[in-house]
């Protein structure tokens, strides 16, 4: 059953830290309740590893990323409680041995 949309109720808002209805805005830029006013949103990582960076648009906040371009802002708040199992990058050893190949005449055009 579809309910049609109302004057006033086609988009609300809510609150990223409590999830009640937002009505303020806080200093980043972000609707928020009267309770988290002053409070700001910390720093998001992205799922490639950079910073996202906070955007103010035409239908609301939105997150930035190098990488991978505009974020929806619910799905980096979402990035933000999850936690991030990036694979660790392969340490080098630190002093590799010089190792010798000796090539005989047939071998030459291969390399």
């Amino acid at each position: 059953m579809r309910i049609p949309k109302r004057y006033g109720q086609s988009k609300v808002e809510s609150c990223p830290f409590c999830s009640k209805q937002a009505i303020a805005q806080n200093s980043q830029g972000i609707s928020t309740c009267m309770d988290h006013k002053r409070q700001e949103l910390q720093d998001v990582k992205c799922m490639c590893g950079n910073w996202l960076e906070l955007k103010k648009g035409k239908f609301g906040s939105y997150f930035y990323c190098i990488k991978c371009g505009n974020v929806n802002f619910n799905r980096a708040l979402e990035m933000m409680q999850q936690p991030q199992n990036r694979p660790k990058p392969e340490e080098k050893p630190s002093n590799p041995q010089p190792r010798e190949i000796t090539i005989t005449s047939d071998e030459v055009d291969l390399y």
